[in-house]
């Protein structure tokens, strides 16, 4: 049980909390560009900058403090531990090494692809590597998401972490276009364990698109294909 004030691990607020219980961040500044990023300010920082709190004695001390709760902490909101604009990626490895070893368990989510291999000996029966995919067209994705590794390498890796025996996950989000999320989830169901799927949000484009047919859709597919999936309750919502 907690009993003394958070340093770099914090409880995530609003939509967060769909994600996880806690969650940690690294990186101020990240090199994706995503045309649907709401927090686009943070492309004029470098991703190779370390947020102040995120030091590994801060994160120690915040595992002492959480020693015994089991829920996952999530990395992370903000940034990407494996951004492919960053050169060293050795604090990450650190960081899932604390974890490692107060045996605490941790989610990654990234749009790095294979780039987030090189630590998959970090995993235990509890952690899982996750994947935000959102075209499975890769001209798209270059459109949409220049700075992040492409689709088929961020399904590759899916597919190593599965042959691991590390769970896995995909956050389907935002939901651009309903086709192609579809296509994804039929293209990574024999390797995904568990699904998010969530809105577009911030952009009027979105009014176009028939949320509660999408839901419907997606939920049809995914109760057919027996996966564990959450639907974010904003996206049965007529905008």
């Amino acid at each position: 049980m907690m009993t003394g004030l958070l340093k770099a691990i914090y409880r995530p607020k609003g939509e967060a909390l769909e994600y996880a219980t806690y969650g940690l961040n690294l990186y101020g500044g990240c090199s994706h560009r995503c045309r649907y990023c709401y927090n686009q300010y943070r492309f004029h920082r470098s991703c190779n900058s370390l947020l102040k709190k995120a030091t590994l004695e801060n994160i120690e001390s915040d595992l002492n403090l959480i020693k015994g709760d089991r829920e996952p902490v999530h990395l992370s909101f903000v940034g990407d531990p494996y951004d492919l604009g960053r050169q060293d990626n050795s604090h990450t490895r650190k960081v899932l090494e604390l974890f490692r070893e107060y045996d605490h368990p941790f989610q990654v989510l990234t749009k790095g692809g294979l780039k987030a291999a090189h630590d998959f000996d970090l995993y235990g029966r509890d952690d899982r590597f996750g994947v935000t995919l959102t075209f499975i067209n890769p001209e798209d994705s270059t459109s949409w998401e220049p700075g992040a590794a492409l689709p088929a390498d961020r399904i590759e890796s899916l597919r190593m972490a599965h042959g691991f025996g590390i769970k896995t996950w995909v956050s389907l989000e935002p939901v651009i276009d309903p086709a192609q999320t579809l296509a994804l989830i039929e293209a990574t169901i024999e390797f995904v364990d568990f699904y998010g799927v969530g809105k577009w949000n911030h952009d009027t484009r979105a009014n176009n698109i028939d949320w509660l047919k999408f839901r419907a859709d997606a939920e049809s597919l995914l109760k057919k294909l027996g996966k564990a999936y959450k639907i974010k309750a904003a996206l049965g919502a007529v905008v």
